[in-house]
């Protein structure tokens, strides 16, 4: 229900801002994740991304982005049922610049957790580890490749910054290693609304 509601708000953004002649468009990907400090590696929790951006012109062939999406995070264990399950709402600001045939992208994003679970290696959910903070902040890079008119492909990584971990960390270990953190890598198509 949360992803549908997301995905009508995402269409009333992109209307909006097609009316004020900004260009906007909509995102659609797989994201592939796993939280640092949980004793396990591996990009091995799969997900989706769905949502929509709207950007606007910096200069001849740089561009300022607000994006607004649903994505899945987390963490997965192939060799047992425990799992680490989080939803989210984010907001990100990023600048794009087109050089030798390819778009680089970096920015920052801010997301508000709508679900969040962890299931220990039974597959039963973990109540004491699944208290996470309600936002997650972080930076982002991707790079992209125009592939058809008004069809872009991307790969993006993105990162939760250190100082705003996802859950705070039992031990408090250090200064810059204050917890859980999420790490996402996202293979994605953006699709333009209308003609740069």
């Amino acid at each position: 229900m949360m992803r549908f509601l997301t995905i009508i708000c995402l269409f009333s953004i992109t209307t909006l801002a097609n009316a004020q002649n900004f260009q906007s468009g909509l995102i659609g990907g797989i994201s592939t994740s796993q939280v640092s400090g949980d004793v396990l590696g591996g990009f091995n929790k799969i997900g989706l991304q769905l949502g929509g951006f709207v950007h606007h012109s910096l200069g001849k062939n740089s561009k300022g982005q607000f994006g607004l999406y649903f994505i899945d995070k987390g963490s997965s264990d192939p060799k047992s049922n425990f799992q680490i399950d989080l939803s989210y709402i984010e907001s990100s600001y990023s600048f794009l610049n087109k050089h030798q045939g390819f778009i680089w992208e970096i920015g920052f994003f801010f997301g508000v957790l709508v679900d969040g679970i962890t299931f220990d290696i039974y597959g039963y959910e973990n109540e004491s580890e699944s208290q996470f903070n309600q936002f997650d902040i972080g930076a982002k890079f991707a790079i992209g490749k125009e592939i058809f008119p008004r069809i872009q492909m991307f790969w993006e990584f993105s990162n939760t910054i250190p100082l705003f971990p996802i859950q705070q960390h039992p031990a408090y270990i250090s200064f810059l290693n204050k917890g859980k953190m999420n790490s996402v890598l996202c293979f994605s198509f953006r699709y333009l609304l209308s003609d740069e």
